[in-house]
């Protein structure tokens, strides 16, 4: 035999040798795999899984589904330690097992961040749209699931999401959601956003018009410097800074003059980055910020 049976079988040729079955899976081959328990088996099969011939890779999932064993990595991710979690998550969305979506979805509100990752990786992988909507819910309760990572697989499905996120970013009215939404929307650097974020500049509260700055910076669509420009002049030094900034982002030219009367800016912050901006642009300010307000 290729490994040695039992508890000190060698899986270097246990690996060599299902790398090297082409699809078919011999009965003892099959039987060694089994005998390795279901999270030693899914984070041995994780690992060789990129190595694996696309025949191969098929009868291992459905050996897995008759066995039992994709059933026994579910209850992995709802009641095993977080490695264990980590292992199943990752060969489940290798594997891409769509039945795995709705508890890899709760697997990603674990405490631990090995397992977000990997469950992150896993809902990327499975690619179904299915889990937007449970996500776009998610993000209502960032202490049970890391927006970073709700984000992450957001991003992943941009032409899909976008515009959930956008009706969603549309009709919300909580300040720290609004927030939210628009920095994630930042991430996606897509000119479909500008018009619903330009129009946040103009937004009552303050918190929210800072982000819809940085964020028109973040895109980098210039038919936005111009309400940049405008935000300039917001009764917020926070929101006039973060406009500053974003012009040097954008490297807007035509804000060269605006961004030189923020120099003289009663607020540090704004004196601050209006330098930075220019700076970005390529001109050097004509006075050095100091300490102030």
């Amino acid at each position: 035999m290729l490994w040695r049976l039992g508890r000190y079988r060698d899986k270097g040729r246990l690996a060599q040798a299902l790398a090297e079955s082409r699809g078919k899976i011999p009965g003892a081959l099959r039987r060694e795999l089994l005998r390795l328990g279901a999270v030693e088996l899914a984070r041995f099969l994780a690992d060789l899984w990129p190595q694996l011939e696309r025949a191969t890779r098929q009868q291992l999932t459905a050996l897995a589904e008759e066995e039992g064993i994709i059933g026994a990595w579910l209850e992995v991710l709802e009641e095993g330690k977080p490695f264990e979690k980590t292992a199943a998550a990752a060969v489940l969305g290798e594997m891409e097992v769509k039945a795995a979506i709705g508890p890899l979805l709760a697997a990603l509100g674990d405490g631990d961040g090995g397992v977000q990752m990997a469950v992150t990786a896993a809902l990327i992988r499975l690619g179904d749209a299915r889990c937007l909507g449970p996500l776009l819910v998610a993000l209502k309760e960032p202490r049970r699931w890391p927006p970073a990572r709700v984000a992450e697989i957001l991003l992943a499905f941009k032409q899909k999401s976008l515009p959930l996120l956008l009706e969603l970013l549309e009709r919300e009215t909580d300040e720290e959601m609004t927030v939210r939404l628009i920095n994630i929307l930042a991430t996606f650097k897509e000119g479909q956003s500008l018009t619903a974020l330009t129009r946040f500049l103009d937004d009552e509260r303050e918190d929210v018009r800072r982000a819809a700055a940085s964020a028109l910076g973040e895109i980098g669509c210039f038919t936005g410097a111009r309400a940049l420009v405008k935000a300039l002049k917001d009764p917020s030094a926070g929101v006039r800074a973060a406009a500053a900034l974003a012009l040097g982002k954008l490297k807007s030219r035509e804000a060269l003059s605006s961004l030189k009367e923020c120099l003289a800016d009663k607020s540090w912050e704004v004196r601050t980055a209006a330098a930075a901006a220019l700076g970005e642009i390529g001109t050097a300010g004509e006075a050095h910020p100091t300490k102030g307000e």
